[in-house]
């Protein structure tokens, strides 16, 4: 009885050591792409990034706490305010903004 719970905790910890290895490389590689991107974002980087429509960027652009274009260059955008955007934007608040939109 001892030996087959080892064996089942053994087997566990090589299985969530597995789970990590594949989140922290999926993680890296998620990483190693941002930080391969362009100091200005243009709008087809965006487009690119996002993988949404010209129509949809364009929503977003005027919906949302977007970031200012850069230098008041029409569609460039300095890369590290689109990151932090990212990371404090809600997906949520969003959809509903544009379905605020759509119904007007």
């Amino acid at each position: 009885m001892e030996l087959e719970v080892k064996t089942n905790v053994n087997s566990l910890e090589i299985e969530f050591y597995s789970i990590l290895q594949k989140r922290l490389e999926d993680y890296t590689e998620k990483l190693l792409a941002v930080s391969h991107l362009p100091m200005v974002l243009t709008n087809a980087d965006l487009k690119r990034l996002f993988q949404i429509s010209d129509s949809t960027l364009n929503r977003l652009v005027k919906l949302g706490e977007f970031p200012p274009c850069w230098y008041g260059i029409r569609g460039h955008y300095f890369r590290d305010d689109v990151l932090e955007w990212m990371r404090k934007s809600d997906s949520d608040d969003y959809r509903e903004q544009l379905r605020i939109l759509r119904s007007l």
